[in-house]
């Protein structure tokens, strides 16, 4: 008994040096705190900062346009990384105009959130989303994209409605990765790139429209399960693409919708011709 008790004193003892030690990193963390927010510098010429840590919230947290610090306005252009890590209470985040970017992990685990309105020409980065409870969203105009394959959209575990803004160009490599429950995606008639494995394991996804304005499309899945049936096209002249860009299963069991009078030019097309049902549509 005695042991089990000196065993336990020291774990607590312990434990209580390591948070001392950690404070100085939690103080580090950030330069300021404004409000129920906390903001690091990102440049002192410019006058611009980040949000470092919201903290758990409940309900609704709205980020400022601008903050004032040392009797300074300062303009607010990011979500830094984690800045909102696992704040699964808050349920409404409202984003200001000036918002440049959301780092990695900004939005992570807030499973709560159910809504995000981004603001026009703000750079996803990496895995910025991931986890949260969003059931629709809209990527607005002028949306970025910080890398090619870093699954600014992946790992939505709830969202079943994507729809993207016109003047959109590109959708990056496997932006919406095990996305599950996704079914319907909505692309622009300015999209002229859709990266390889957009849709890899979105098993909820079922039709896919694709504009006539793409020139390039990669292997949308992998070979594992896909529940895409419905593969609607409207090029005159099919674009090249490889042929396994869609499963077996789509190639075998689903339909490629066509242009009226250009089924003989989708049958003679690597990786259309794979279809074994192919029919022509009246084009509006």
């Amino acid at each position: 008994m005695n042991n089990k008790y000196m065993w336990m004193k020291n774990c607590f003892r312990l434990l209580g040096v390591m948070l001392v030690c950690m404070l100085p990193l939690v103080a580090d963390a950030y330069d300021f705190k404004s409000g129920t927010l906390y903001y690091t510098i990102i440049s002192k010429s410019q006058k611009t900062v980040e949000v470092a840590y919201g903290g758990t919230y409940s309900n609704r947290v709205v980020v400022p346009a601008e903050v004032t610090y040392q009797n300074k306005k300062w303009k607010v252009v990011g979500l830094g990384t984690d800045a909102f890590y696992g704040s699964g209470k808050m349920t409404e985040l409202v984003l200001p105009r000036t918002l440049k970017y959301i780092s990695g992990g900004a939005l992570d685990y807030c499973t709560g959130l159910t809504r995000l309105d981004l603001p026009e020409g703000v750079t996803l980065r990496r895995y910025c989303l991931r986890h949260a409870g969003l059931v629709s969203l809209r990527i607005p105009k002028g949306t970025q994209w910080h890398g090619d394959h870093h699954g600014q959209l992946s790992n939505l575990p709830w969202l079943t409605t994507v729809e993207f803004a016109e003047g959109i160009d590109t959708i990056p490599v496997a932006a919406f990765q095990f996305d599950s429950k996704l079914e319907r995606v909505i692309l622009p008639n300015t999209l002229k790139r859709i990266g390889k494995y957009a849709f890899v394991g979105c098993t909820s996804l079922k039709v896919l429209d694709i504009p006539s304005s793409v020139l390039s499309m990669g292997r949308v899945v992998d070979d594992g399960k896909s529940a895409l049936r419905e593969i609607h096209v409207h090029w005159q002249d099919p674009i090249r693409i490889v042929t396994n860009t869609f499963t077996r299963e789509t190639y075998q069991e689903g339909v490629l919708y066509v242009p009226r009078n250009t089924k003989v030019k989708y049958r003679q097309m690597v990786g259309w011709r794979n279809f074994k049902n192919i029919e022509e549509v009246d084009e509006f």
